[in-house]
């Protein structure tokens, strides 16, 4: 960097009013998408389904999915999103308000953390960055576990580099090591022991590597593990007792064989995260990128006094993370959305030590890359899928297309800022300029209920369906129709994730069509029932009396005449 060349870091460093209102409409911004669309399957009509019954049931222990024992996580956040539909009511809004809450919470934990580490103007673009990233920003508005247990792994992180920053066994060093465990005895609660994995694994890479062993004195292991066993503990030890079989799933079915076997099917090639966490971190891509060195070398001249570098274990809980989830047989892409807020953290502290010229360089980038985008999404094909109505593909990029245009918007407006000097500026338009532009795109992926979502039939059916007559679901089971219809169904023929739950309860399901027709007949007049369109043939060729009175993509939906 030339002398006397401005950087963030030379900026004043005082927040200034106009800052908290854009903070302010931010934060309304942020959660005023999350209701505007409909539930898509599988993942968010599961997780808002199972606190449902936990509602309607009043057994706030024992998880259940369409009325049977589903024991694959833990309950924090079917419980938080059942305390959400009692002050919002059944909603939308309501069943992703946890998912967005803690994902909001993330960003304002990145710029505390930020500024307690690396100063107020790193703080203020790791929130900016955080929450401009393209995998934490829909994840913040999808209802899965990966933003709720990625909140609290990224607490766990950040309590625990503050301890490092305290004098030696001080009260303030105690007091955030027991922070630490607190916060990764919520993320076991919430998705199980990567709480405990993925933080040990950082931890000893870091010592090994570094061959600094100072940390281990500031552990508190003695009273931070009885707090995480008095937080963690009571419900495994319940459910152990009320559910005998549970411990044996949960961990060994759900952790180890899930880990080491391809139990799930959902096995990947080994490098099938990189590509992710590249258009995760995006439009930041190129900062991020020119960090990873920069943050390693820095820390070579500036650490803690302590002796810990803090930049350094940033990486390696970016690196750990990364390769336990490849080394795993099972995979899914959110898995390393914990990655995201220690790149953030990262990122901005260079992002604050960059000359302005460098900047202008990567906002430049940031423009070219929407840009490319824009043109893309005007002048390129529409996708084509089996299946997928071409109308459906046409409407998802005309929202991408006002997505893609206000993002650019931003990045040039931020060109613009840096151009006269005013970093700080830059930075938080470019950033409001992606925010905006990702949540716009947010909303417009509620065109794919027509495909993902039991909304439209579940309206269709309403008008037939009696709550007190049976409800079968015949040779597939669509995640969201239960929460729409504010009911389970009867499964027939259909096992998959909810084998488990069959197998401890087989009275609760019927085991194939056959049964079902047996079963059907001997029903009263007004029963319900959803089967997949070619089963639905094989019954009208069998003359079984069915009156369809809805369609979807997937499903027929028939009523006994």
């Amino acid at each position: 960097m030339r002398s006397g060349e401005p950087t963030l870091r030379t900026e004043s460093q005082s927040i200034p009013r106009w800052l908290w209102l854009l903070a302010l409409i931010c934060v309304v911004a942020w959660f005023a998408t999350l209701g505007g669309r409909k539930l898509l399957n599988p993942d968010e009509g599961r997780y808002a389904e199972i606190p449902r019954e936990m509602v309607v049931t009043g057994d706030w222990l024992t998880p259940r999915l369409d009325g049977l024992k589903y024991f694959e996580k833990p309950p924090l956040q079917y419980w938080s999103t059942a305390a959400a539909y009692e002050v919002f009511g059944v909603n939308e809004f309501s069943s992703r308000f946890w998912c967005g809450l803690t994902g909001l919470l993330g960003v304002a934990l990145a710029g505390l953390a930020g500024a307690k580490l690396f100063g107020r103007s790193a703080g203020v673009i790791a929130a900016a960055l955080l929450g401009s990233s393209l995998m934490w920003v829909i994840l913040g508005h999808l209802n899965t576990l990966d933003m709720s247990v990625s909140f609290f792994l990224e607490a766990t992180l950040c309590a625990f580099l503050f301890a490092q920053r305290s004098p030696l066994k001080s009260r303030q060093e105690r007091n955030w090591m027991l922070i630490a465990w607190a916060m990764a005895a919520l993320a076991c609660l919430t998705k199980g022991l990567e709480a405990i994995v993925l933080p040990g694994l950082a931890f000893v890479a870091y010592s090994l590597i570094e061959r600094e062993y100072s940390a281990w004195r500031r552990l508190h292991v003695i009273g931070g593990l009885l707090l995480f066993v008095v937080l963690a503990a009571p419900w495994f030890v319940a459910m152990s007792v009320v559910n005998p079989e549970f411990p044996h799933f949960f961990f060994i079915h759900e952790h180890i064989e899930r880990f080491l076997t391809n139990v799930h099917e959902r096995v990947e090639p080994w490098w099938y995260f990189i590509p992710i966490l590249i258009v995760g971190v995006l439009p930041w891509l190129s900062l991020a990128v020119r960090s990873i060195h920069a943050a390693w070398n820095a820390d070579k001249l500036e650490s803690m006094s302590s002796g810990f570098r803090p930049r350094r274990f940033l990486l390696l809980w970016s690196a750990t993370t990364l390769l336990f989830f490849s080394a795993s047989h099972s995979k899914l892409a959110p898995y390393i959305l914990p990655i995201i807020p220690a790149l953030a953290l990262i990122t901005a502290d260079v992002v604050a030590r960059l000359p302005a010229a460098t900047l202008r360089r990567h906002l430049v980038g940031i423009s070219a890359l929407w840009l490319v985008a824009l043109a893309y999404l005007f002048l390129g094909p529409l996708p084509t899928k089996r299946d997928t109505p071409p109308e459906l593909f046409s409407t998802l990029f005309h929202w991408a297309q006002a997505g893609a245009g206000i993002a650019f918007l931003g990045a040039i407006l931020g060109w613009w800022l840096s151009a006269r000097g005013r970093l700080r500026f830059a930075v938080v338009a470019s950033c409001c300029g992606a925010f905006i532009g990702i949540s716009v795109l947010l909303i417009g992926f509620d065109a794919a209920r027509e495909i993902r979502s039991g909304y439209d039939l579940a309206r269709a059916i309403e008008p037939h369906h009696d709550a007190r007559k049976p409800f079968y679901s015949v040779g597939d089971y669509d995640q969201s129709l239960p929460f729409y219809l504010g009911r389970t169904l009867t499964l027939v023929g259909y096992r998959n994730e909810l084998d488990f739950g069959l197998t401890q309860e087989p009275r609760l399901g019927l085991a194939d069509t056959s049964a079902f027709v047996r079963a059907w007949l001997a029903d009263p007049a007004g029963t319900v029932a959803v089967m997949k369109h070619e089963i639905f043939a094989e019954l009208q060729e069998r003359h079984v009396p069915m009156t369809v009175i809805g369609r979807n993509v997937d499903l027929t939906a028939v009523r006994k005449p």
